[in-house]
């Protein structure tokens, strides 16, 4: 009871602001879309929140209250689908962007606690509350000694690498207005400090930028453009992580300076970003090999305006004069070479500033960052040629400054800017390329056709006979003759793109352009395809990663890297890489390939066979773990996925997907975004230090065969569904809003790799995607209710077992915690009403009570592992989260339910608006408008759940 109280206390702040914005709001949709929206949204909102108390009263409840609560639950159920169905559609459209509205302001004021909290933390002495915190890490330290501790910093490689997202919900402006109502909140929290006047001009703020949310269309009319994406991902760096990423540093050295006060560790810059953005081709026709050039051109003018804005700002600032702050040798003979390359520059700056050394020194170093930005600035006389350059020179100010007794000074502005140099580069965030396997055989297909070296179709060569011609091919310092070939448009694609990886390794530095990832890599062969490319473009030490998506390679992946290791060619690759080796591994497509239970174990032994096998041949293995947002496509707590990681597979390095659909909720905030890279750090220097375990090997090997019983049992119930049973494709078209999703101009990428209308084709993005609209969240639990019961009915003496395994090993406890926050997402009741929408009445009946049992069978037996009464009674600040917006993302599955009825039997969608409105038909106009409401509820449930693919 008392713990209770405690959480409401420290809730009440978050309950505050949330009826605050809730009232606002409701003002805004009175003033703006009257009366008649706003007295529907609230019938809407007390109907949807009663069914759900109904609902929640059933467990426990005497038989008599049940049947009374079952009974209104049906009453009200009827009485919400009347209203929906009764609404016209201009009234549906206002009441689902109400609610879409709440869910934007309900998600800021989330975001905006969790900063509240930490800084009540920070405040109490009570930082080590806060699990995954710096600060907690800190205690961890204080049981290492120092030379450990230096030793793990020196090794620490982690890369946090952005993608685009075809399910990306959240336009820039509401982004852009979440932001500011997340910084009046925060002033907020200092109301009562506020002047009276200081309090109307807030509350107007407020109230403003509330309104405008109301007025903004959550829907893009236009199809983003890879450019598009490209500068979305420029915001985030730009707007939060340009300083959230330097105070993640500071934070580590005051974590480390916590746990050894004596000792001065050297923090070497571990932890950079990455980006696919622009560099992406994989199943994309639209980002092209200059999408490349493009992308890292505007990484690079954005980083160097950062630069030079802080140099300006810095020689504002350093006013010493040479007559009171005497200077170093080495800067005074820098600034003296500085003066005879920018002569005319010099003249420009006057005389005055030769006697302010430091202001001189800064202006010519701005003056030289802004010759980068010109169309060619490897030709402009006193261009930075590197950062290491630059670095230089900002060493040169700092040594003068410290020996001069300047430190607070030397350690202020001006450390953070060295560290954002020695972390951000002139790249901002380094590129990645990635293309599918398919596409490099097909070229190289095509080019040995075409110039006769091979008379057989490459294609059809086996495994043994591709490596051996690859082999040959690699050993020719030859390149084989392109000028003037009549080659497919699909082959001077893929030639052109090495083309630009040169090109841009040439211009923008081996740090910009950091790896070629091979989607859906099956054998050696689509690794020395790669490298062939490299070398018909002359390439040297681009770093190959092979990305393991389905169960299939995953289990093959070690095999794979051990031959690759052994061919002379790839080793020799390998070699001049500095023996190191990235491998990804597919989180998304082996979900959906065989279930999110043989997708989480397959993966674990993988990374524990390949941390084998980089050992074996020494070379170092770097894990690349793509990721997705939602828990189908290997989403979840990052802190708790990599403690749950095999011992020995991290070891200091690691790369990460942070997608798309993510970063919105992840990287909106400064705060939050400071909170999330903690997160992954201490995760990863936690995992890599020296761990201690009672565990025997006995004991390990009972838990690897359980897991292993499990899995097998998983995947032949998952396969059985949704790869076999013939029928399951048309109840899922029809019961999910998958065929509509095409319409949702969220990004660049289409849904499918190709034209093929089946599973196989369709990516994992939508797939998880769709099933989240339906509130079946099907990909991320089914067949795991299936496989426990069979391990329990079978071995029922398994439960204790199952049972120390959650507690014990940090991978069971991950993975069963993500299936409690998962089911509490998923809602049968709604789900019933889209299965609704399939029109063959005994399909209908057969998978939905299948997909009904399992979900009830996993959520059953998940509580009897955990020992719990409800699901997620171990987190309660999200299970409080989830019922908070259940009731409101209610009412917009109603509205998405009676719209895709509506529109499916109209004829489709239709996004045709831009034609003139009286040229077009009335039926025409309506298909319009239906459309755009359906895309609205998708937008709604998304940012409700805040999970999409």
């Amino acid at each position: 009871m008392l713990e209770q109280k405690q959480r409401e206390e420290r809730d009440a702040p978050l309950r505050q602001d949330i009826r605050m914005l809730g009232k606002m709001l409701g003002h805004a949709i009175q003033q703006h879309g009257g009366e008649r929206v706003f007295a529907m949204v609230e019938r809407l909102r007390l109907d949807c929140r009663r069914l759900r108390e109904c609902a929640q009263s059933l467990p426990g409840a005497s038989a008599s209250e049940a049947a009374a609560y079952r009974q209104e639950i049906a009453d009200l159920d009827q009485e919400i689908t009347q209203i929906v169905e009764g609404c016209d559609l201009e009234t549906a459209i206002d009441v689902i962007r109400a609610f879409t509205v709440y869910f934007h302001l309900v998600n800021t004021a989330e975001q905006h606690h969790r900063i509240r909290r930490r800084h009540a933390y920070e405040r109490a002495n009570m930082r080590s509350v806060q699990r995954g915190s710096l600060a907690a890490l800190s205690e961890t330290l204080q049981t290492f000694d120092t030379s450990t501790l230096q030793q793990l910093l020196d090794q620490l490689s982690i890369e946090l690498v952005f993608t685009a997202h075809p399910t990306e919900a959240t336009r820039r402006s509401l982004i852009t207005q979440a932001r500011k109502i997340a910084d009046l909140l925060e002033a907020h929290d200092t109301f009562p400090q506020m002047t009276p006047r200081q309090q109307q001009n807030w509350e107007r703020d407020l109230e403003n930028t509330i309104a405008l949310l109301w007025r903004t269309d959550t829907i893009r009319h236009v199809r983003l453009q890879p450019v598009d994406e490209i500068k979305m991902g420029v915001y985030y760096l730009d707007e939060v992580l340009y300083t959230a990423v330097p105070e993640l540093y500071n934070e580590l050295q005051q974590s480390l300076a916590e746990a050894h006060s004596t000792t001065t560790f050297r923090v070497p810059p571990f932890l950079r970003l990455g980006s696919w953005i622009g560099g992406d081709q994989d199943g994309n026709p639209n980002v092209l090999p200059t999408t490349l050039t493009q992308a890292l051109t505007l990484h690079r003018a954005h980083i160097i305006e950062h630069y030079r804005a802080s140099i300006e700002s810095l020689a504002q600032e350093y006013s010493q004069s040479l007559t009171y702050c005497p200077i170093t040798d080495d800067l005074a003979s820098s600034i003296a070479r500085d003066a005879l390359v920018l002569a005319d520059y010099d003249r420009e700056l006057g005389p005055q500033v030769v006697h302010e050394p430091y202001r001189r020194k800064l202006s010519f170093m701005w003056k030289r960052l802004g010759t980068l930005l010109s169309a060619d600035s490897t030709r402009v006389e006193g261009a930075y040629r590197s950062p290491e350059d630059l670095l230089n020179d900002l060493e040169l100010v700092r040594e003068s400054l410290l020996k001069d007794g300047e430190e607070s000074i030397a350690q202020g502005r001006l450390a953070t800017l060295i560290r954002q140099v020695q972390v951000f580069g002139f790249h901002f965030a380094a590129m990645d390329v990635r293309q599918h396997s398919e596409r490099h055989a097909n070229a190289l297909a095509e080019l040995l056709q075409i110039t006769g070296l091979l008379e057989r179709d490459y294609r059809d060569l086996n495994e043994t006979e591709r490596v051996q011609l690859l082999e040959t091919l690699l050993s020719d310092p030859r390149v084989l003759p392109r000028q003037h070939l009549p080659l497919s448009p699909s082959t001077v694609h893929i030639l052109r793109t090495f083309e630009s990886i040169r090109l841009a390794r040439q211009e923008f530095g081996t740090q910009a352009l950091t790896c070629y990832i091979i989607s859906m890599t099956r054998a050696v062969s689509d690794l020395l395809e790669v490298l062939f490319f490299c070398k018909e473009t002359g390439i040297t030490a681009l770093p190959i990663v092979p990305l393991f998506e389905t169960i299939d390679d995953l289990r093959a992946c070690t095999n794979i890297l051990a031959d690759a290791f052994h061919l002379p060619a790839y080793r020799a690759h390998v070699r001049a890489c500095q023996e190191r080796q990235q491998v990804m591994l597919g989180y998304s497509d082996s979900s959906k390939d065989g279930g999110i239970l043989t997708s989480g174990w397959e993966l674990y032994q993988a990374q524990g066979r390949l941390a084998e096998l980089g050992t074996r041949h020494q070379i170092q293995i770097t894990l690349f773990h793509g990721r997705g947002g939602a828990i189908g496509r290997g989403g979840g707590p990052i802190y708790d996925a990599i403690l749950g990681q095999p011992h020995g597979s991290v070891n200091g390095h690691i790369r990460v997907t942070e997608q798309g659909e993510m970063l919105s909720f992840k990287y909106g905030l400064p705060s939050i975004a400071l909170r999330n890279l903690e997160l992954v750090v201490a995760g990863v220097i936690k995992s890599s230090l020296p761990q201690e375990t009672s565990l025997t090997e006995e004991q390990r090997q009972v838990w690897v065969e359980i897991m292993t019983t499990l899995s097998a049992s998983a995947y032949t119930y998952y396969r059985r569904l949704i790869y076999d049973d013939p029928d399951f494709l048309r109840f899922f078209e029809q019961a999910t809003p998958i065929l509509e999703l095409g319409w949702l101009n969220l990004g660049s990428r289409p849904a499918r790799r190709s034209r093929g209308r089946n599973l196989e084709e369709l990516r994992a993005i939508p797939w998880v995607f769709s099933w989240m609209q339906s509130r079946y969240v099907l990909p991320s639990w089914y067949g795991v209710g299936h496989a426990l019961e069979e391990l329990l009915n079978a071995r029922p003496d398994c439960l204790p077992e199952l049972q120390r395994m959650y507690q014990a090993w940090p991978f069971m406890r991950a993975f069963i915690d993500n299936m409690q926050m998962t089911l509490s997402k998923a809602d049968m009741h709604i789900a019933r009403h889209y299965a609704m929408l399939v029109d063959d009445p005994e399909l209908r009946a057969r998978l939905s009570q299948e997909i009904e049992a399992e979900y009830e069978r996993t959520r059953r037996l998940l509580l009897t592992i955990i020992g719990g009464q409800e699901l997620l009674d171990t987190n309660h600040v999200l299970q409080l989260s989830i019922r908070r917006r259940n009731p409101y993302v209610d009412p917009l599955s109603y509205f998405q339910i009676s719209l895709l009825r509506r529109l499916r039997a109209s004829g489709g969608p239709s996004m045709s608006d831009t034609q003139d409105p009286d040229s077009s038909s009335a039926a025409e106009q309506e298909r319009v408008r239906l459309t755009y409401a359906v895309l609205l509820t998708i937008n709604g449930v998304a940012a409700g759940l805040r999970n999409t693919g």
